[in-house]
């Protein structure tokens, strides 16, 4: 899968949403205007940055334990470049991004400190109105919580606010009615139910099938026996 645009058009809540859905491995690259980042993700974590002065440099270490000792960086303190080029930059609208899938090698696993629901969240506080519009576009959506909702709040670290929303998506109310309920904002109310979108702790529900009763036996004969007659 190759996935490239300008972040003015796809936000990190996308980006970080689609990486998660299918547990990619590769790089995020991510031209910034002071800076290019590259972003390493494993099975849909981001779980390293670093900076590079050349695009090219990135694609020269394929092995990601050995690019580690290379920069002398030990795998327990990767989180920290996490928190250092990419967490500041979830709400920037200015750069060009492209992730690259699957060469680079992972020999084992590697500490994540902030899960992919996290980012995601973090990402979702800042969203513009014309962003949330996406998927937040009509007051009467009903959203209800997915099955492994619980496992993915525990790893979302959701703020109060957050919580809050959440507590009222139960399969009944409308956008609106949670808007009207949450006594809060409504930019701050759709940033979190579009948060909750991306990291798959909530889903719209689905409209339930009305089956039309079927012909019975009893009525089928008595077509039937007029048919005859005829």
């Amino acid at each position: 899968m190759a996935l490239t645009g300008d972040l003015k058009t796809f936000s990190f809540v996308d980006i970080l949403q689609v990486l998660a859905k299918d547990k990619k491995s590769g790089v995020l690259l991510v031209e910034w205007k002071d800076m290019i980042v590259a972003y390493y993700v494993k099975d849909g974590q981001v779980v390293f940055a670093r900076p590079v002065d050349k695009v090219f440099r990135v694609y020269t270490d394929r092995n990601f334990d050995q690019l580690l000792n290379k920069l002398r960086i030990r795998k327990e303190d990767a989180y920290k470049t996490v928190e250092r080029f990419f967490i500041p930059r979830l709400g920037s609208k200015e750069g060009i991004f492209s992730f690259t899938p699957g060469f680079i090698k992972y020999e084992s696993d590697v500490p994540v400190k902030y899960p992919v629901e996290e980012l995601i969240m973090m990402a979702s506080r800042h969203l513009t109105e014309e962003e949330v519009e996406r998927k937040i576009s009509d007051e009467l959506l009903i959203f209800e919580k997915t099955p492994d909702a619980d496992e993915k709040v525990t790893r979302a670290n959701l703020t109060e606010e957050e919580k809050k929303v959440l507590s009222l998506v139960d399969g009944t109310k409308t956008v609106a009615d949670i808007r009207k309920e949450a006594g809060l904002d409504r930019l701050t109310v759709d940033r979190a139910l579009y948060g909750f979108l991306a990291a798959g702790i909530i889903r719209r529900k689905r409209k339930e099938r009305v089956q039309k009763p079927s012909i019975t036996l009893d009525l089928l004969t008595k077509i039937i026996e007029k048919i005859k007659r005829l």
